[in-house]
């Protein structure tokens, strides 16, 4: 993809950006210091409205003179409960928190758009709303933005949203139409039977030996149970149970994740588990409770908007690639109005560490690709 000279110019500017966010991680709702940092350099840019949402999340907004219409552009600010070892001048200075995620990344772009648009406002043919969103990680800001106006006042029309991603080579653009990131749902499965001496099991109701017995029988529900040609994930990631090793465990604690690309599937599958706890229930006495927790829809491009971005970008730029099974909470804004996830590759680059990873790092000239595509998207460049 040809960069255009006044976004490769602003290269420093977009490390300095990250490395400094990458400093300073915090989790889901506690983004204080991130978010001051980024009002600071906002405030700078001057937009029409500056917002806080969420207690945390920040939404720019600039105005055109004459709009064709309003789009969004949405960032992520959580970082992990992650320790950093990879040793640099900007590694994380919070013991075991880390930006392992690339939303370090993300922020420095729309950072860096927010100049741009400021030195161009006569350019500016959209309204431009950027979203800064906390707690993307399994705590679901985005759903919270919507409701606190995130697409509201402007009305949002469309709104677009990157993440890095180390499968596809740098300098790449990784998209498809339709289902593209699973729906999620984690959920909790809590085993209670009845406690008793180790000698004298037959006076309990042992919830480990109930709670072993579910976890084998999960095995066979994506296998035996669902059609082959669906997607679908379901794993028991966490067990917390028992007191002592002499005495009959009165309560065990399953932590799990369902992850499909088709609601039907999600439903089957969730009253699979509910009839399984039943039958346990039956069998070994023990009682089950089942509580669902985050659910994430699936992130869904719209086909006419997928086709629709090419005319921004070359055939060569982009990788069609193939459903994942993580989850993304862009999907909240999707149910709203039409929107597209785009993959910005990372490959190639100074570390081939994965996401979520201890050693997670990147070259920072792959985020000028993405701020390439924002500007096509403007036409705010000529």
């Amino acid at each position: 993809m040809q960069i255009h000279k006044e976004v490769a110019q602003t290269l420093d500017r977009c490390i300095k950006y990250r490395q400094e966010l990458h400093k300073i991680p915090e989790v889901a709702y506690e983004e204080i210091e991130t978010s001051s940092y980024l009002r600071k350099k906002l405030e700078t840019f001057a937009p029409d409205k500056l917002e806080t949402l969420v207690g945390t999340g920040i939404k720019a907004v600039f105005m055109a003179k004459d709009p064709i219409s309003t789009i969004a552009f949405r960032a992520d600010m959580d970082a992990l409960d992650i320790t950093e070892l990879r040793y640099t001048e900007y590694t994380s200075l919070t013991e075991g928190k880390m930006h392992s995620c690339g939303h370090d990344g993300h922020m420095a772009m729309l950072l860096v758009l927010a100049d741009l648009i400021s030195k161009h406002r006569d350019n500016l043919k959209h309204n431009v709303v950027l979203l800064f969103q906390p707690a993307e990680e399994g705590k679901g800001g985005a759903k919270r933005m919507v409701e606190e106006g995130a697409l509201k006042s402007p009305d949002v029309d469309k709104i677009y949203g990157f993440h890095l991603w180390p499968d596809i080579p740098k300098g790449k653009l990784g998209i498809r139409w339709g289902p593209m990131m699973a729906k999620t749902c984690e959920f909790d499965v809590t085993v209670r039977g009845v406690s008793a001496h180790g000698a004298s099991p037959q006076k309990g109701v042992d919830a480990i030996v109930s709670a072993s017995a579910f976890i084998t029988l999960l095995q066979s529900t994506i296998t035996r149970n669902l059609d082959p040609h669906h997607d679908a994930l379901l794993t028991i990631g966490k067990i917390t149970g028992g007191t002592a090793r002499n005495i009959i465990a009165d309560e065990v604690v399953l932590n799990g994740t369902l992850r499909v690309m088709n609601q039907d599937v999600f439903d089957q599958l969730l009253a699979r588990l509910s009839h399984m706890a039943n039958g346990l229930a039956m069998a070994t006495g023990a009682r089950y409770e089942i509580r669902e927790l985050m659910e994430y829809p699936c992130v869904d491009n719209p086909r006419d908007m997928v086709e629709d971005f090419y005319r921004y970008i070359d055939m060569d730029d982009v990788i069609l690639t193939e459903p994942v099974m993580a989850a993304e909470d862009f999907s909240f804004y999707q149910e709203e109005v039409p929107g597209i996830f785009i993959f910005l590759g990372i490959a190639g680059g100074k570390n081939n560490a994965p996401l979520h990873n201890q050693y997670f790092d990147f070259d920072e000239d792959a985020l000028l690709y993405g701020i390439e595509v924002y500007c096509r998207i403007l036409g705010l460049l000529n």
